[in-house]
């Protein structure tokens, strides 16, 4: 059956006569084309939910050259923010430097079980040489003593390389506190608007990069283009930035997706992790919070309002920071007798997910100004951010590392409050973002840059 041709194997055409009757169907001839793999076309690779292409991912560029050092490499994000996919993608590379690398998840209770009763068999099991292997764990935090269990296994095999994901900050917070000097993190969050319009259109992403404000050398922004980043900034800020969703052009579509996203957020990181307990306690405050996005948290408030105590109201937005959800941005103050310093602002890590707990995607203009805030700080996911409110209510929306203010509005202008700011603490450079406006002017010793959100 099998013929040469040019020294590659052909296409082999096999013919089979089946009849199959069932008084109505007669087949009696069916041609079952069999092509044989030829070692001279590439495979195509895999990711999952059938991705057409991977997106690019900001963290790569920090992940990659770790790859041949001894640490444990630890990437942890929410639910289907892409780990998984970033871990395949890691595998290809593996795979085409001709590496020995086995991919396991920890979703399979089999696997998972098998780990757990004896870790060092079940790495043997696979690395039986001397050759460096590469394993890709996926899930850790569903492995009781997971961080016990890596710590035996790094010590006891030199020749691995271990990169595990994981979903919760406080269950890969344990992880690493038995793996101190072996392990680095690397937080993957759902899509930055630079990786959603990677995702959604090239040439708007590219025209991003050229015209964005850089804050480490300032300078009036803008574009022509701006028109078609801002149709896409408000999508990113209806929709929000988790893969899936992004990748998904039908807007009720993209609702359902981001509505079972949340109810599996619930079920799996939050009942699996912390018990059916939590819940429905969990439930309500998410509603609450949803509905106070951008607000300084009132904790007498939310205790009548959800009927919990104080060390539990406190535990559960611990829960919920540590699960991605929400991120709480905590005040800024040098004045101990002018200015807040203990409740902090709540908003939501993704925009998208905040609105599907709403039930809401259209909105008012002062809606959308809450909106377009909570977007604004989307952009600053690991830089140091506070506010700044004083006692006599003057308040600046965000400060952004030493002593840069923002102030996040629809319609631009120099607000009395940031004014306030400025005169305290004479800093050199001070934003407005807002939605189409760029210019620039001086406030006293400081100049103040009116910057298009979508230009951030």
């Amino acid at each position: 059956m099998k013929k040469q041709i040019n020294g590659r194997k052909k296409q082999t055409i096999i013919p089979l006569n089946f009849i199959f009757d069932n008084n109505t169907i007669k087949i009696k001839k069916f041609l079952i084309i069999l092509v044989l793999k030829r070692k001279d076309i590439k495979r195509k690779p895999f990711y999952p939910n059938n991705m057409e292409k991977f997106v690019e991912r900001d963290i790569e560029k920090v992940i990659l050259p770790w790859l041949d050092s001894r640490e444990i490499l630890a990437i942890r994000g929410p639910r289907q923010s892409g780990k998984t996919t970033l871990l395949m993608k890691i595998k290809d590379i593996l795979v085409g430097r001709g590496e020995e690398v086995h991919f396991l998840s920890f979703e399979d209770d089999l696997e998972r079980e098998k780990f757990e009763a004896n870790p060092k068999e079940y790495i043997t099991y696979y690395a039986r040489d001397s050759r460096k292997h590469f394993f890709l764990l996926d899930e850790v935090q569903y492995v009781k003593n997971a961080g016990k269990l890596l710590k035996l296994v790094y010590d006891s095999f030199e020749n691995l390389k271990i990169i595990i994901t994981g979903s919760s900050t406080l269950d890969m917070n344990k992880v690493g506190s038995f793996l101190v000097g072996r392990v680095l993190f690397f937080p993957l969050y759902p899509f930055s608007f630079s990786e959603f319009l990677k995702a959604r259109d090239q040439n708007a992403y590219g025209n991003y990069h050229e015209s964005r404000l850089r804050i480490a050398s300032p300078k009036e922004v803008g574009t022509m283009f701006l028109d078609t980043l801002n149709g896409l900034f408000k999508e990113y800020l209806i929709f929000g930035g988790y893969p899936k969703i992004v990748l998904e052009h039908d807007f009720e579509k993209k609702k359902f997706l981001l509505k079972n996203l949340f109810l599996t957020y619930i079920e799996k990181d939050i009942v699996n992790v912390y018990g059916v307990g939590y819940k429905q306690k969990i439930l309500d405050l998410i509603r609450i919070l949803a509905s106070q996005d951008c607000s300084i948290l009132n904790f007498q408030e939310l205790c009548s309002l959800t009927g919990l105590y104080f060390k539990e109201l406190k535990t559960i937005l611990g829960i919920l920071e540590d699960t991605y959800t929400i991120r709480l941005v905590k005040p800024f103050h040098k004045n101990l007798r002018t200015e807040l310093r203990k409740n902090p602002k709540v908003y939501f890590q993704d925009i998208g997910l905040r609105n599907a707990i709403t039930g809401r995607f259209d909105f008012s203009e002062d809606d959308f100004g809450k909106l377009l805030e909570n977007g604004v700080l989307s952009l600053w996911r690991e830089e140091r951010v506070n506010f700044w409110r004083t006692s006599s209510k003057a308040e600046v929306d965000f400060i952004v590392g030493e002593t840069i203010p923002v102030e996040v509005k629809v319609f631009p202008k120099v607000s009395r409050s940031l004014r306030s700011f400025l005169a305290a603490y004479h800093p050199g450079i001070a934003i407005v973002a807002n939605w189409d406006s760029s210019t620039s002017l001086m406030v006293e010793k400081t100049k103040v840059f009116f910057v298009p959100a979508a230009l951030l």
